[in-house]
């Protein structure tokens, strides 16, 4: 297993282990709402994720510079407060659009974790020593 791998496991165990740095909470909270999006659909991990989570999940995502998938999860949250699941047309329609945002964002695990590799080469020592 490379530093890569390491990082990897350890944000999506342990939240980034004991004494995270920025890249590991950012990947972390990223992996959080994907791993979600991706075992129940982005509306439900929105709709089930506190808006701590959802505020890091978003800044996360910017900081590994995947703003489309940041913006995808705003856009949902805005539809929401908006009144978006009060009316089953538009709820319905929120969920097929939330997931067509998202997936043209991350396309599958492989652009998330192409994303992470990207900014650990760029900026290492925001991550924790491994």
């Amino acid at each position: 297993m490379d530093q890569a791998d390491t990082i990897w496991n350890r944000a999506a165990l342990e939240g980034g282990g004991p004494t995270p740095g920025v890249g590991d909470e950012a990947l972390a909270a990223a992996l959080r709402l994907h791993s979600s999006a991706m075992s129940g659909g982005v509306l439900d991990a929105v709709q089930h994720m506190s808006d701590e989570e959802l505020d890091a999940a978003e800044g996360g995502y910017r900081w590994l510079h995947v703003p489309a998938a940041s913006e995808a999860i705003a856009a949902v949250r805005r539809e929401i407060a908006a009144g978006a699941l009060d009316d089953h047309d538009r709820a319905s329609a929120l969920e097929l659009s939330s997931e067509d945002r998202y997936a043209a964002a991350i396309e599958d695990d492989a652009a998330l974790d192409n994303a992470f590799r990207a900014r650990l080469g760029t900026d290492p020592d925001a991550f924790a020593a491994v």
